[in-house]
């Protein structure tokens, strides 16, 4: 996950000492299943992780390209698992963040202004909603930027997951979760 709540190493794989999977016990599952393993955990952060370089992208984009990147084909059934889809609601809640959550939502709605704005062709007649247009995608894109800056003091902040370190674990702690 792009250290939030998951770590890679820099060829991808995940880090399996990387305590944070004990708070996510179906995103465990489908990591220890055959046929979805490491390759689906690294496909559900890419698709769903606030970090993903992807993130921006809309989601069947999104998940056209990840599966492209990860199985080297533009589907795959997997994801339409049980295991996976419940593995995938667990991650989403657990990296829930309401700032992150609005700043891509007006992300992605700036992008749809942007697309509507590319296509409008300037005439006499439509000149002055053009500008007004302009002028609202100004205050949209000062808006997104404020909650961008909240979010980066946030995430300088380097606020810990409570129960992710550890010397949070038991002997049998540590011994369970990896079963």
């Amino acid at each position: 996950m792009y250290n939030t709540l998951i770590n890679f190493d820099k060829d991808g794989d995940i880090l399996l000492q990387d305590n944070s999977i004990a708070l996510m016990p179906c995103l465990w599952k489908v990591y220890k299943t055959r046929g979805l393993g490491s390759d689906m955990v690294k496909w559900i952060v890419s698709v769903y992780d606030y970090k993903s370089p992807y993130r921006r992208l809309p989601e069947d984009e999104r998940i056209s390209r990840v599966t492209y990147a990860i199985y080297g084909k533009d589907s795959t059934s997997k994801y339409k698992r049980e295991e996976v889809a419940q593995a995938i609601e667990e991650y989403v809640k657990l990296q829930y963040d309401p700032l992150i959550d609005q700043f891509n939502a007006m992300s992605e709605q700036m992008f749809k202004m942007n697309l509507v704005y590319r296509n409008i062709e300037p005439t006499k007649d439509n000149l002055e909603d053009l500008n007004k247009l302009q002028t609202e995608m100004g205050k949209a894109a000062k808006s997104r930027e404020q909650i961008k800056e909240l979010i980066i003091k946030d995430q300088e902040s380097k606020a810990k997951i409570s129960g992710t370190t550890s010397d949070e674990f038991s002997l049998f702690e540590q011994d369970d979760r990896l079963r």
